[in-house]
C-alpha cells in the first residue's frame, strides 16, 4: 500500500461550517460559474480536483456550443486562484491535464501560496500571475510505503518515474534548469520563490499590481483642506 504525495510539512487544518456533514466540510473549493472564477484554499485531493475539473469541462462544453453557433464568439478565460500547501500527485495530474487540455484558456493565480503539488498545478495555466507578497514552493516527491519486499521495490520504481515526470514538467514550463532541480533533490531542499524570483525564472508571466502606497504628507494636506471645505458645506447646509 502506498500514498504518493507532494505535500508541504506546513499543511494545516481549517474549520468551516458544514452544509452537508463531514464530506462537505472537507471541500475547499469556491466556484463562481458566472464569472468563471475558481478558488482553491485547501489540499490538492480527489474531491477538490474533481470539482475543479468538472467546472472546467462544463465551461468548455458551453463554449463549444456557443462557438459552433457563432463564428465571432470569444472564449473568456477561466481563472483559478491557488492558496494551497499541496497534496496528492495523482489528483494533481488530473488537474494539470484538465487545465492543459482545455480549449478555453485557463489562467492561474497565486495570491497567497501555491506549494508542492499546488505549485505544479499552478504551472499548468496558460497565463500565470502572482501577487507581490505571495509564495511558491517546489520540492521532491514524498511517500509512505509498507508491504512485502518486492512491493516496496516496485513502489520505488514507480516513485522514481513520477518524480522524473514532475521534474520534466517543471523544466518544460519554466526556466528552472535540470542542474538546479538535481541539486535541490540531492540536498532534499524545499525551494521557495518570491514574486520577483518567479518572474525571472518564467514561472509566472506577470506580478499583479497593488494599489499605490498612500503618501502621508499629501494626504494630510488634502485632509486639512477637505476639513475646511466640509465645515463650509455644513454651515451652508444648516442655513438652508
Amino acid at each position: 500500500m502506498n500514498d504518493f504525495k507532494l505535500d508541504s510539512k506546513y499543511s494545516g487544518n481549517w474549520n468551516r461550517e458544514s452544509l452537508d456533514g463531514d464530506q462537505e466540510d472537507k471541500k475547499r473549493v469556491l466556484l463562481n460559474s458566472d464569472n468563471r472564477l475558481i478558488y482553491i484554499y485547501g489540499d490538492i485531493d480527489a474531491r477538490n480536483c474533481a470539482d475543479i475539473a468538472y467546472e472546467i469541462t462544463s465551461i468548455n462544453i458551453i463554449d463549444d456550443d456557443k462557438e459552433s453557433s457563432s463564428k465571432n464568439y470569444t472564449r473568456k478565460p477561466i481563472k483559478i486562484f491557488f492558496n494551497s500547501h499541496g497534496g496528492s500527485v495523482y489528483d494533481m495530474w488530473l488537474l494539470v491535464d484538465t487545465i492543459m487540455s482545455s480549449t478555453t484558456p485557463v489562467y492561474t493565480y497565486c495570491t497567497g501560496y501555491a506549494m508542492s503539488a499546488a505549485f505544479i498545478a499552478f504551472l499548468a495555466g496558460d497565463k500565470r500571475y502572482m501577487s507581490p507578497h505571495a509564495t511558491l514552493m517546489f520540492h521532491q516527491i514524498s511517500c509512505w510505503r509498507y508491504g512485502k519486499y518486492q512491493d516496496i521495490v516496485d513502489d520505488r520504481e514507480h516513485m522514481d518515474e513520477m518524480n522524473e515526470q514532475i521534474e520534466k514538467f517543471v523544466s518544460e514550463r519554466t526556466k528552472i534548469d535540470e542542474y538546479f532541480i538535481l541539486e535541490s533533490r540531492k540536498k532534499k531542499r524545499d525551494v521557495y520563490f518570491s514574486a520577483n524570483e518567479a518572474l525571472d525564472l518564467s514561472i509566472i508571466d506577470e506580478i499583479l499590481n497593488l494599489k499605490q502606497p498612500i503618501n502621508k504628507e499629501n494626504t494630510s494636506k488634502k485632509n486639512k483642506k477637505g476639513e475646511k471645505k466640509n465645515d463650509s458645506n455644513e454651515r451652508e447646509y444648516g442655513k438652508g
